[in-house]
């Protein structure tokens, strides 16, 4: 992959699957919904952070050599945490949001939702921020693209209700 090609992978991709997350969590946690209206866009935001959150775990997780972009693309001795602790979170999303399949269940404590989205961002921020640390100026200038991610440092507790 060329330089140029890196750059404008950073701030095509990365950088917005990175703010997407960000808002989204905050949306998740921060929707009280008493509607059913409310409920549907309870569900849109958790569902988009579990897309977002998918497809920046595996950007983290992939080794080099695959067909797909990777952190191995920026940084060749990248080591992210292992996924494992997460796995679980990434199995009931990909049962019930990435693919419609007959394994989803109807059973609350088997869902995605919450507690696995807090899970995921809590093993996502602290990779996207050794990631950033350990990549060189302009790369970090151009994942940096969409907004800072300072934001991700600050607690998401801080948020305010919607």
């Amino acid at each position: 992959m060329s330089e140029q090609d890196k750059i404008a992978y950073l701030a095509d991709h990365i950088s917005y699957e990175v703010v997407m997350l960000n808002y989204t969590f905050m949306r998740v946690l921060t929707s009280r919904p008493s509607t059913p209206e409310g409920q549907l866009d309870f569900n849109v935001h958790l569902e988009s952070f579990g897309v977002h959150a998918h497809n920046l775990v595996e950007f983290f997780s992939r080794k080099p050599g695959d067909d797909a972009r990777s952190a191995f693309d920026y940084i060749p001795d990248f080591v992210g945490p292992d996924p494992t602790s997460v796995e679980p979170a990434l199995l009931r999303l990909d049962k019930q949001i990435l693919r419609v399949t007959t394994l989803g269940s109807s059973e609350p404590q088997e869902k995605f939702g919450v507690d696995d989205a807090r899970k995921l961002y809590a093993w996502i921020v602290p990779t996207i921020l050794k990631f950033q640390g350990a990549l060189g100026p302009r790369y970090r200038a151009t994942l940096n693209a969409l907004g800072s991610l300072d934001p991700l440092a600050r607690s998401p507790a801080e948020a305010e209700p919607c």
